[in-house]
């Protein structure tokens, strides 16, 4: 009793862990399906809100860098907020390190323009006559490009040179500047940023209200009410920030340089992110999507959590159920002593083996030479022990197949294998005779089936023909009538059965000659149920059909495919309950023809498919229909010598039988 309630209890331990474990699945595959990773999993699970993930951080840190740069852009295109063409460019030292200038003494070395006049004349193009440019913008301080080279003594052809690259270099940042006009506006992005030059005060924004201050406090206030800040003070290399991942990985004074900022002193640079995300972009994209996957994943966290929580406490017993496993299979080992300590003592040898003839032969070509040796001759007793054992199991394949006559020779087999070896010649021995045995019998059953079948057959014929006479006689006695019709159904019974008989053995054993043509099942099945509507009417029967429009043809023997229906047309007649409907149905799927009979047993069906289609089973156990029990059987038979399928298909007492076979070929003898 006490061994019961353990196995009761282990099989509910069991019973939790699968459900607990299905439960898990259940839901990581959920929020696998809906595009939720286990670090989405993590965060629901931890109670993060969107600005708390590691996504956002990610994200956040992305963000501080690119709105440093778009205030790096700023400070050298714009003054007060707004495009400034009047800036001085002057070509060598912009085309050195980006360097451009708000004010410009007369004759500084160097040839100048305009910011405006090169962007300008960027988008016009340049031209040339008699290999002098045509100046669309003069230079500042000079008349011409000529008049600088002839005064600063530099060759023309240099300076028009650094003016092309000047001017398509220009043209790139100031489509770059307008770009991030729209990109960088506060409808079109949550991010935020501020570059506040202290040297002449001027502030770079895409805050418009911000603009036009000039107080650390009030731009330190509204940075930080955002939620996610960055600020960084040059003055004192401060840094306060929240929410804006690792950026503290990046040296913010070296990026600004490198992007050459455009300032007159000290400064000032304020990021943030606006975590309620007023205007549509990525920041926004990802929250909602990061909000669907709370609201998603909030049904499936308690039963998980539960879950979890059970299989840790249950765990104990799986480490139980995992330790008795190993006892067992140590168990097992120690069962089967005798074939473990020849492989363990095998193995032991040889590396026993290995170490002595290392110790004693020392480290040089003779050790590794003897090594080598040693490892060739086990090699090759593995080798031939393997090939041994293919041979058995190629034995073994062969005599599960039926082929052939296979034994396996014992000579040169290793001990173990030759005793493999006359098992399997023996049961290969065994496995024949019985077979042999087997067909005898059929055979034998077959011969005795035709003989008896052909002994009944000359007297009954004469006992038919003679009730024939007799019921062409005027009997006057009523008696005598009644004596004659049972005597008339009785015979024609027996010889029913005969041919049945016949039939069934013709068909087991495949001797039936074919006469392959080209048939319509659908004009067949309509002429059978033809015959058969008034034995059906007669028990109550209405036959359902389902047929398509077309003919439907296939390659068989249409004697013996006539005789496949009215089988199972006789089948339905004497076992079908009484007053219900038989479905009949033909369809063609394209590669096969099908046609299945469907109805409702009027006896249980206590027994299988496979049962009712052997010889002399009936369905009704009463035998109170009269039948052989041999027209299912040879329905199957005869299908299947024509390349067919046959198939039973059983529900309670729903009975459908279903028979296929190949659509016709175009080329097939019609």
């Amino acid at each position: 009793m006490k061994k019961k309630h353990i196995s009761l209890l282990r099989g509910i331990v069991v019973c939790v862990n699968a459900v607990a474990a299905a439960v898990l699945a259940v839901g990581f595959v959920a929020g696998m399906r809906a595009g939720y990773g286990s670090e989405t999993w993590k965060e629901i699970l931890e109670g993060k809100n969107y600005v708390e993930t590691a996504e956002f951080q990610e994200q956040a840190a992305s963000s501080v860098y690119d709105a440093l740069e778009a205030a790096v852009r700023d400070s050298r295109m714009e003054k007060d907020g707004q495009y400034d063409p009047q800036r001085i460019i002057r070509l060598r030292d912009y085309l050195d390190n980006d360097t451009i200038y708000d004010e410009m003494p007369e004759k500084e070395k160097g040839i100048c323009y305009r910011l405006g006049d090169l962007y300008q004349w960027s988008l016009k193009g340049t031209s040339y006559s008699d290999d002098v440019l045509n100046e669309s913008y003069k230079p500042l301080f000079y008349g011409s490009i000529q008049e600088y080279c002839n005064e600063c003594d530099e060759e023309y052809k240099a300076v028009v040179d650094q003016l092309v690259k000047s001017m398509k270099q220009i043209q790139r940042e100031v489509a770059l500047y307008q770009e991030q006009q729209k990109n960088w506006s506060a409808q079109a992005t949550n991010v935020r940023y501020l570059l506040w030059d202290l040297g002449n005060g001027n502030v770079y924004t895409n805050v418009d209200s911000l603009q036009s201050e000039n107080s650390q406090d009030t731009f330190a206030a509204y940075f930080k009410s955002l939620g996610s800040y960055y600020i960084y003070d040059s003055r004192t290399i401060s840094v306060a920030q929240q929410n804006v991942g690792d950026y503290y990985s990046y040296n913010t004074h070296d990026l600004l340089e490198g992007w050459n900022i455009h300032l007159a002193g000290e400064y000032l640079v304020y990021v943030g992110i606006d975590t309620t995300f007023p205007a549509t972009d990525v920041l926004s994209a990802a929250a909602q999507k990061y909000q669907e996957a709370d609201q998603n994943l909030q049904p499936y966290i308690l039963p998980m959590v539960a879950a979890a929580v059970l299989l840790v406490v249950t765990a104990i017993w799986i480490l139980v159920l995992l330790l008795r496993f190993l006892w067992n299979m140590a168990l097992v080992i120690l069962n089967h002593a005798g074939i473990v300590m020849r492989v363990s003592i095998c193995f032991v040898s040889y590396l026993l083996l290995q170490i002595l003839l290392w110790v004693l032969s020392g480290k040089g070509v003779l050790s590794v030479a003897m090594l080598a040796g040693v490892n060739l001759v086990v090699l090759a007793v593995l080798v031939t022990d393997g090939m041994q054992r293919q041979k058995l199991l190629t034995a073994i394949q062969e005599i599960n197949s039926e082929e052939g006559n296979t034994r396996i020779s014992e000579s040169g087999l290793f001990a173990i294998n030759r005793q493999m070896a006359a098992a399997v010649n023996d049961l290969g021995d065994g496995l024949r005779h019985a077979l042999q045995e087997q067909m005898k019998s059929e055979r034998m059953k077959a011969d005795l089936i035709t003989n008896v079948s052909h002994d009944l057959k000359t007297p009954l014929t004469s006992i038919i023909n003679y009730v024939d006479l007799l019921k062409r006689e005027e009997l006057h006695n009523e008696k005598a009538n009644e004596y004659l019709e049972v005597l008339d159904q009785k015979s024609q019974r027996l010889k029913q059965l005969t041919e049945d008989l016949v039939e069934a053995s013709r068909a087991s054993s495949g001797n039936v000659v074919l006469d392959i043509r080209r048939i319509d099942v659908k004009e067949l099945l309509m002429q059978t149920s033809g015959e058969f509507v008034e034995r059906f009417e007669a028990r109550g029967l209405q036959l359902v059909e389902n047929f398509p429009q077309n003919p439907q043809y296939v390659d068989a023997d249409g004697r013996r495919l006539w005789r496949i229906i009215e089988n199972l047309f006789r089948n339905v007649e004497k076992y079908a309950m009484p007053h219900t409907r038989v479905y009949l149905d033909l369809i063609n799927d394209g590669d096969r023809v099908a046609f299945s009979l469907k109805n409702i047993s009027e006896n249980p069906l206590n027994i299988s498919p496979e049962e009712l289609t052997e010889r002399f089973t009936r369905g009704d156990e009463s035998r109170s229909t009269e039948g052989s029990g041999l027209g299912l059987s040879i329905a199957k038979d005869l299908t299947e010598i024509q390349q067919g399928t046959f198939e039973i298909y059983l529900d309670g007492d729903l009975f459908k039988v279903t028979v296929s076979f190949p659509t016709a070929s175009e080329t097939a003898e019609s």
